[in-house]
C-alpha cells in the first residue's frame, strides 16, 4: 500500500494545498512526518497537539484502538484476543461496512476512498486510512473536525465507531461534505446503547433519528441497526459487574466474566433484529447514503422514525 501523495493534503487550517513535502503558504511552516507518516493538526481546534505526536512516546491511543501499536504478550495478549473475539457478534448482519464498499466500487470501481479512524481494519479499493494515533494501515495523522484535503477530494467517505469520540460531531459530518464529490457517498455506524468505552475521549451516542438528522444533507440508501438489543444487554452487564470494583486487574476480569456470561445473549438478536421494537435499545445503528443537494427537513425527519 503506497501513501497518498503530497499533492493530495491540505492545510487542516486554511483547506489549502501542501506544496514542498507539507509546508503551507499560508501558515509559511511545514507539518512534521513521523517515521514518514504526515501529522496535519489543527492545534487551536482539537484536543490533541502536534506535539503529542513528535516525542518518543508519542500518541498511540488505547492499545484496543491503536491496532498495530498494542504490544502485550503472554496473558495479556490472550486476554485481548479473547476480549475482542467474544465482542464480535456471532453472525454476520444484514449489511455493514463491506457491503457498502461492494456498493461504491460497483458504481465507481476506481473511488477515492477515505477512512476516518481506521484502528487495525484494512478495506478494499483506492484508500486513504486516517486517524487520530498511528497504526499499521495509518497513512496521515487527522482530526476530523479540520481534514486535511482538498475540497472535493473523494468519493466516499468511511466513519466506522469514530463519531461517538469526537467533540463536534456536526462539524465533522461537514468536513466530510466538504472534501466529498458531488453524489459522493458516507457510511457510518455509531453506538446507543452502549456503556462509555476509551474513556474521556467518548462524548456522544446516537439513536436512530439522532444518526439520521447528522447526516440531514445526504439521501439514504440504507440504514439499520448495527448492533442488536440483546447485545446492548450483553454490554451493559459487563460494565455493571465491571463496576463492583475500581482496581483495574480485577475490573477486567469481571469484564471478561461478563462477556463469557452474557454471549449466549447475542444469539437472540437472530430473533429481534427484524423488528422495528429492536431500535428503541439497539447497541448502534449505520447510514449509508450519498451527497444529496437539499436538507431533510426535522419534519421530514420525524417520518424516518422506527421504533415499537
Amino acid at each position: 500500500m503506497n501513501p497518498p501523495t503530497t499533492r493530495l493534503f491540505a492545510c487542516p487550517i486554511h483547506k489549502t494545498a501542501l506544496v514542498n513535502d507539507l509546508f503551507c503558504r499560508a501558515c509559511d511552516r511545514a507539518y512534521p512526518r513521523v517515521n514518514g507518516i504526515p501529522v496535519l493538526i489543527n492545534d487551536a481546534n482539537s484536543v490533541f497537539r502536534e506535539s503529542d505526536y513528535l516525542g518518543k512516546q508519542s500518541y498511540g491511543g488505547a492499545s484496543s484502538y491503536a491496532g498495530s501499536l498494542d504490544s502485550r504478550t503472554g496473558l495479556r495478549q490472550l486476554y485481548r484476543r479473547a476480549m475482542h473475539r467474544l465482542s464480535e457478534a456471532p453472525f454476520k448482519r444484514d449489511f455493514d461496512v463491506k457491503d457498502a464498499l461492494d456498493v461504491i466500487l460497483s458504481a465507481l470501481p476506481h473511488a477515492e476512498i477515505l477512512v476516518i479512524g481506521t484502528g487495525d481494519t484494512s478495506f478494499r479499493g483506492n484508500t486513504t486510512y486516517t486517524d487520530v494515533a498511528f497504526g499499521a494501515t495509518v497513512q496521515c495523522i487527522a482530526d476530523a473536525h479540520d481534514l486535511p484535503f482538498l475540497d472535493k477530494s473523494f468519493d466516499a467517505c468511511i466513519a466506522v465507531a469514530v463519531l461517538e469520540h469526537v467533540a463536534d460531531p456536526y462539524r465533522c459530518v461537514d468536513e466530510v461534505m466538504r472534501i466529498l464529490r458531488p453524489g459522493g457517498y458516507v457510511f457510518s455506524e455509531t453506538p446507543f446503547m452502549q456503556p462509555v468505552h476509551m474513556g474521556a475521549y467518548d462524548f456522544t451516542r446516537f439513536t436512530h433519528l439522532g444518526h439520521r438528522r447528522l447526516f440531514r444533507y445526504f439521501e439514504e440508501i440504507r440504514s439499520g441497526v448495527a448492533g442488536g438489543p440483546f447485545m446492548s444487554a450483553g454490554q451493559l452487564l459487563r460494565y455493571a459487574l465491571a463496576s463492583l470494583s475500581d482496581q483495574p486487574t480485577m475490573k477486567k476480569w469481571l469484564k471478561l466474566f461478563g462477556l463469557l456470561v452474557t454471549y449466549p445473549f447475542r444469539w437472540l438478536d437472530h430473533l429481534a433484529y427484524s423488528n422495528r421494537s429492536a431500535y428503541d435499545s439497539a447497541s448502534g445503528f449505520y447510514f449509508f447514503g450519498t451527497l444529496g443537494q437539499q436538507r431533510l427537513s426535522d419534519r421530514e425527519l420525524l417520518k424516518c422514525f422506527r421504533g415499537g
